[in-house]
């Protein structure tokens, strides 16, 4: 949302700085992320350090024509419009991942439920690795704890 309102700052200021081109004697110069010294006649990104300086003479231009501004506002709104539908369909990737590793821990959580409910035996591997049946007391604990895992994994 943030890089939409941005881009159309971007476009209406390039609107005015277009009109003003030619009228406008100084540029900003400002360092990107990247480490590289850029020279704009746009502001840059919001919170960057810049600095003013005098235009020089023939800034701009390449052999006698004018930079195309519009042409470079467009590139980048192209380029933000791209790199928003990226981050949207990567952030939808991972929700689509999240929500399926909750079903199935939903699925595990009412197996165990169920199997501790049930008056079949129930046996837990201990740290030493030797099989060792449940008590009821500890047979409850774990059913508890199964309760809890149902109600956090199948009530989102």
């Amino acid at each position: 949302m943030s890089k939409r309102i941005l881009l159309l700052v971007l476009m209406l200021g390039g609107c005015g700085v277009g009109a003003t081109a030619q009228a406008q004697q100084f540029i900003y110069k400002w360092t990107d992320g990247q480490g590289q010294v850029q020279y704009t006649e746009l502001p840059p990104p919001t919170g960057v350090p810049y600095e003013t300086v005098r235009k020089p003479t023939g800034f701009g231009q390449e052999s006698g024509q004018t930079r195309d501004l519009a042409k470079e506002q467009e590139e980048l709104a192209k380029k933000l419009a791209e790199e928003e539908a990226k981050k949207q369909q990567q952030q939808q990737e991972q929700s689509r991942k999240e929500e399926d590793v909750r079903v199935k821990n939903c699925e595990i959580a009412r197996k165990n439920v169920e199997t501790l409910q049930s008056d079949r035996p129930i046996v837990k591997t201990d740290a030493q690795g030797n099989k060792v049946a449940l008590d009821a007391q500890q047979r409850e604990a774990e059913l508890q704890k199964a309760r809890k895992d149902q109600d956090y994994f199948c009530n989102p």
